[in-house]
């Protein structure tokens, strides 16, 4: 079954960027987070969505 959420390192990994750059994109408002506590996750289907709209990162 595939995860629900990830965690930060793990969706920086899935989009192969660090996790401060993942941070940045939350923080524009181009990628959005769950927020469950004072963690900080993110749906498969969120960075698919980001990667098809975004493009590649660089």
């Amino acid at each position: 079954m595939e995860k629900l959420l990830l965690t930060r390192k793990e969706a920086a990994q899935a989009l192969n960027i660090s996790v401060d750059t993942l941070d940045m994109l939350r923080n524009s408002g181009k990628l959005r987070a769950v927020n469950i506590g004072a963690r900080v996750y993110y749906s498969p289907d969120e960075l698919r969505a980001f990667v098809t709209k975004e493009g590649p990162i660089g």
